[in-house]
């Protein structure tokens, strides 16, 4: 990116947030903080309101806009590609309202942009790996989270029993083609992760709350990293046969490869990993063609689960 495209898009981005701080620029636009500095000097030089000062942030002076933006085609595509995906994510009040920021955003494109918007939109599809209802809840949520509105919630447990909660939303995130709500629960003074497809009903409470709580994406590490430290990680190595390589190939990466050599036979492959009973389970359809060269424990829980799977079809 040169300069000039740079500067621009810097000041677009200080229209876009309340404060931006120098190394969250510099992140973005891949330049050093120095660089960062020279930038915002150039834009106040240019008459640019710009309020802060390094090591606390910048903004823009409350009123001021720059007119309406345009998009580059590559803009506008990767928008379009973004609304199939919207599609199949969201629920139906979230999609109207992308699609009507995406009408916006055609009505200021040229007509040879639009042109290629038209071609392509027939021409994209995103067909989801699992489908699943969308409960119309995701605004009020997104609502409650921006407001900091207590939200107060009916929800379905595994046992499927219903229970009332008292929540103050942290933030929702998409997982696996379901949308996931973390929040702190007044009820178990803790934080907890509700499924979004369990939740029955939601009231967003006429009352704010004030307690200081820990970032999503926080939230989301300190979960991940507890649920590793709660696991016992093995070593395991398969030699797959070549006819199935391929297919293996697909997930290796989600298992934890570590390390594949090719051999006369096919590919041995050596594995971290956490769960001996997905890692069986993902075994069972090569059937033969994979051999389980360790560790024993591996072996068997494949055989068990064969004779499971013989009783069940057999009984």
């Amino acid at each position: 990116m040169n300069k000039f495209d740079r500067i621009i898009s810097i000041l677009i981005l200080l229209q876009s947030k309340k404060i931006n701080t120098a190394a969250t620029i510099a992140e973005r636009f891949e330049t050093s903080l120095r660089t960062v500095y020279r930038d915002i000097n150039t834009l106040k030089n240019a008459g640019i309101p710009i309020i802060g000062d390094p090591g606390i942030g910048y903004s823009i002076m409350e009123g001021y806009r720059l007119p309406p933006v345009m998009f580059n085609e590559g803009e506008a595509l990767s928008m379009l590609t973004a609304e199939k995906f919207m599609a199949n994510i969201a629920d139906h009040e979230t999609q109207q309202h992308y699609q009507s920021a995406m009408t916006k955003i055609k009505a200021v494109l040229r007509s040879s942009e639009k042109q290629a918007l038209d071609i392509l939109d027939d021409s994209i599809a995103i067909t989801p790996y699992k489908t699943e209802e969308h409960k119309p809840y995701l605004q009020d949520l997104f609502k409650s989270i921006a407001a900091r509105l207590l939200l107060q919630i009916t929800y379905k447990k595994t046992d499927g029993k219903m229970s009332e909660r008292t929540l103050e939303p942290i933030g929702c995130y998409h997982r696996s083609n379901k949308w996931y709500l973390v929040a702190y629960c007044q009820q178990q003074k803790d934080y907890r992760t509700f499924k979004m497809n369990r939740i029955q009903k939601v009231i967003l409470l006429d009352k704010t709350f004030n307690r200081t709580h820990i970032n999503l994406q926080h939230y989301l590490e300190e979960q991940a990293k507890a649920w590793k430290e709660q696991q016992k990680a093995q070593v395991v190595e398969v030699l797959f046969d070549t006819s199935i390589v391929e297919f293996a190939n697909r997930r290796k990466y989600y298992f934890g490869l570590i390390e594949e050599v090719q051999q006369e036979r096919g590919v041995r492959m050596k594995f971290w990993s956490y769960s001996i009973e997905i890692f069986a389970r993902w075994l069972m359809p090569f059937t033969d063609k994979a051999v389980v060269l360790k560790p024993n424990v591996l072996q068997d829980r494949i055989q068990e689960l064969s004779k499971e799977l013989y009783q069940h079809y057999h009984s």
